[in-house]
């Protein structure tokens, strides 16, 4: 309906401008003088509604064009009357002739060509508004100068001669001005309506005409003139459609363009989240201070059980929380609001669906703060990992289960083990017969690989059965060589001091063997010596002995589960240990001169100890 008045008050007054033209017209016939001056005035007039449109607009504005304008507008008018005070005839300016008026016309065509020229150069850079009005007032002063005072303005016209070449050329030069200023208009013609838009470029396209048929006039009073300064007025009349009358009957397509397109970039931005939220697999829950639901996105609606519109408002504990857990799920939110809780807080916590079932949601929860940086609400997302818990938890059970089964089998056969060496060692007494006694060798020492089978099959099964921890190596290795109960002249160094790793709670089984084997393989070892040296962001532990060390072609080997069974498999643990928590582990020692071997504890996985020399 607001567009239905709009175009009605503009229709009337096109149809008022149209009378206007006609009786302008009509006054030409009577008196030129009186016709010059009316039609003056009208443009002045409008040059002024303008301004004061833009004036008081300046601190509502997104862009300057209304503004340059505007103020332009309003020196070109005053310029304007000046010429039409100066015009033949008029008799204000005694001892001038009719070049002042043309000069003055021309001094006003440039200040409208460059003010229509320069709107949309400063369009995005929102020149403050005294700063607009003191360049056109010092431009306008400088053209006045120029003219009245210092006179070196170019002659106009010639009395019994008519225009200048000066003149006729700047018209053109006007014109072609004009031109870019339309071209400027319609290329940023989105920052306007449409309606606007349109009577903007409309009227320099006549203001172009305008200037045109001022080219062709040899007397003041000539039919070309009139033609001229009828062209001026409808023009104005345009840019008064465009500027003044749309500007009150509908402000928002003028003063609040800007504003406006950015409301719809706004929607546009709010949709597309919208969209990007409802895609995502997250639940998405927003909630503001007073604990209720502002925003949820698709995934939390199908989740719980409602739609969007119908949880949006409700207070989110007492609706989809259950009792049980209301009270620690408050202290929670307002630890969040107070700050007592840190940002990105994660926490497991069921929620309460439509059906009265509950649904278990990993969330991740930070604040949201408003322009002056206080807490407003929260913003949290979750995931669904309800069937995984109930997988988790089944799984648990069967490797319970499996562990229980594995154990009972395992402390049979160690049981049937011992039996079975109590046997041999009985059968070994009794038998003279060195065959018979080679073949008893034989049979416990296949004994003994059962029972080390079954025992590594016991450490196997608990490595990363129970979660990563922080551990100190310096302590492990200790207790390592504590439990080994090494020869007196083997010694073990631990150059590490506080630092700590993040692994396995086996992990120490890794020192274990590793002191073991250099001890058991390493020929005549004295020293076992610990240290850590930093490699980039990450950590190189590392073990060497001055024992034989590791043949060349056996490096990577010694790591299989394969290789040397009758050796065991301490090597083979060792490198599985570390590779829970992304570890890993590698020989580098020179054969002949001892074993070196180097565990690297990748970055945020070690911490309390800088380089170490190795």
């Amino acid at each position: 309906m607001e567009q239905n008045v709009t175009g009605s008050g503009i229709g009337k007054s096109t149809v008022a401008f149209a009378a206007l033209l006609a009786a302008l017209a009509a006054t030409s016939l009577y008196n030129y003088l009186l016709f010059h001056t009316f039609a003056e005035l009208v443009a002045a007039a409008i040059a002024i509604a303008v301004f004061t449109v833009a004036w008081n607009a300046r601190t509502m504005r997104e862009n300057s064009y209304l503004l340059v304008t505007g103020t332009g507008l309003l020196f070109v008018a005053g310029l304007g009357l000046i010429h039409t005070l100066a015009y033949d005839g008029m008799g204000v300016f005694a001892g001038y002739d009719a070049n002042l008026p043309t000069q003055l016309w021309i001094a006003s065509r440039y200040l409208l060509a460059g003010t229509l020229l320069a709107a949309p150069i400063l369009l995005r850079r929102n020149p403050a508004p005294r700063q607009v009005f003191a360049a056109f007032a010092g431009v306008a002063g400088a053209l006045l100068i120029s003219i009245f005072v210092v006179p070196v303005f170019p002659d106009c016209y010639v009395e019994g001669t008519g225009l200048t070449p000066f003149k006729i050329w700047s018209e053109y030069v006007i014109a072609a001005l004009l031109a870019v200023g339309a071209v400027a208009v319609y290329r940023l013609r989105e920052i306007f309506s449409p309606r606007v838009a349109a009577h903007l470029t409309a009227a320099i396209v006549v203001l172009i005409a305008s200037e045109l048929a001022f080219t062709l006039y040899i007397s003041v009073y000539g039919p070309a003139n009139m033609i001229g300064h009828l062209l001026m007025v409808l023009a104005y009349g345009l840019i008064y459609l465009g500027f003044v009358e749309t500007g009150i009957r509908q402000p928002y397509a003028l003063v609040f363009a800007g504003l406006k397109n950015s409301e719809e970039r706004l929607r546009r931005e709010k949709d597309r989240l919208g969209q990007y939220l409802d895609i995502a697999g997250a639940l998405f829950v927003v909630i503001d201070r007073g604990g209720r639901v502002s925003l949820i996105n698709r995934r939390a609606s199908e989740v719980l059980g409602y739609p969007a519109d119908a949880a949006v408002g409700e207070v989110w504990i007492e609706r989809f929380i259950p009792p049980e857990e209301r009270e620690r799920t408050a202290t929670l939110f307002s630890g969040l609001l107070d700050g007592e809780i840190g940002p990105a807080e994660y926490m497991q916590a069921p929620v309460l669906t439509a059906d009265g079932s509950e649904r278990i949601i990993a969330w991740h929860t930070t604040v949201l703060r408003d322009e002056t940086g206080a807490v407003c609400g929260t913003l949290s997302s979750g995931e669904d990992i309800t069937e995984r818990q109930r997988a988790e938890e089944a799984l648990r059970q069967a490797n319970a289960k499996l562990n229980l089964l594995s154990g009972i089998t395992r402390h049979d056969i160690l049981n049937r083990i011992t039996v079975a060496r109590a046997y041999i060692d009985f059968a070994a007494e009794d038998s003279t017969d060195p065959v018979i006694r080679a073949h008893l060798e034989r049979a416990r020492a296949a004994v003994g690989e059962i029972q080390k089978q079954v025992e590594f099959s016991r450490d196997y099964q608990d490595m990363g059965v129970a979660a990563p921890v922080w551990q100190r190596p310096a302590d492990l290795i200790r207790e390592s060589a504590r439990d080994l109960a090494l020869p007196a002249d083997v010694r073990v160094r631990a150059d590490l001091g506080d630092l700590e790793i993040y692994a396995d709670p086996m992990v120490k089984k890794v020192f274990f063997n590793l002191i073991d084997n250099a001890v058991r393989h390493g020929g005549k070892v004295t020293e076992v010596r610990f240290s850590c040296v930093r490699s980039g962001p990450d950590l190189t532990i590392v073990c060497e002995d001055d024992g034989n060390g590791i043949p060349e072609g056996e490096k990577e080997a010694i790591f299989r589960e394969t290789y040397k069974r009758r050796y065991g498999h301490g090597l083979f643990l060792v490198a599985g240990i570390l590779g829970i928590t992304g570890m890993t582990i590698r020989e580098t020692g020179v054969f002949g001169e001892g074993a070196r071997f180097e565990v690297r504890v990748v970055n945020g996985g070690w911490r309390g100890e800088e380089e170490q020399g190795p």
